[in-house]
């Protein structure tokens, strides 16, 4: 069955979205914790971070994806719980 949901009025889309429902395609918190490597990055007494070239966060925890891209692990964490995506790339945040 072929559905033309670019010609669907927005009931029917309301209408499709209850009868498909939702999946969760987001990771446990005890998962992402233990899958993603983290660091706290603080900066030197110059104001300027330690290892600039890993982080320009100010004294935080970050925590870096598979991809490579690194974000504060508060943020990331609320992110991967919705979906195991990266938010900048959108390849998989983490391999389960």
């Amino acid at each position: 069955m072929h559905l033309d949901i670019d010609n669907m009025s927005y009931e029917e889309l309301l209408a499709l979205g209850e009868r498909v429902g939702s999946v969760s395609t987001g990771l446990s918190e005890e998962v992402i914790m233990a899958k993603m490597e983290k660091w706290n990055c603080s900066c030197s007494t110059t104001g300027h971070p330690v290892d600039a070239e890993t982080c320009c966060i100010y004294d935080d925890d970050v925590g870096k994806l598979d991809c490579g891209h690194a974000c504060h692990v508060a943020c990331i964490k609320e992110w991967l719980v919705q979906k195991n995506s990266c938010p900048i790339c959108k390849n998989t945040a983490l391999a389960t």
